[in-house]
């Protein structure tokens, strides 16, 4: 019966996660979104991030411990290009997934440069 119940419970957050619109941006501290300023915003302003849209609007979003999208995800994520998918209430993002899109470069060190 558990895991009849647990699985209904999954699906039914799956079908939510589907059914939930995608918003693709660059997730930057407030300032730095006003400016529209995606490289090089500095991390002090982490403490207040929003998604920059594309097209220049400004998302807030709710972030934290205990949501989705926890302060380690959203460190990785910072002045990266990512896909927040959840509903818009009230003018605030209430995401469920967190996908990144752009990858920092790797570096990788090359002995011939000694």
């Amino acid at each position: 019966m558990r895991r009849a119940v647990l699985g209904v419970v999954l699906l039914q957050a799956s079908w939510a996660c589907a059914a939930s619109p995608a918003w693709d941006g660059w997730i930057v501290g407030e300032p730095c979104a006003a400016a529209h300023q995606v490289t090089d915003c500095p991390l002090h302003h982490v403490d207040h991030p929003v998604l920059l849209l594309e097209d220049g609007r400004i998302l807030a979003f709710l972030h934290g411990e205990g949501r989705s999208i926890a302060p380690d995800v959203l460190d990785k994520a910072y002045g990266k290009k990512v896909r927040l998918t959840g509903e818009l209430r009230d003018g605030v993002l209430q995401p469920v997934k967190l996908d990144l899109l752009e990858t920092s470069g790797e570096r990788k060190f090359f002995k011939g440069c000694l």
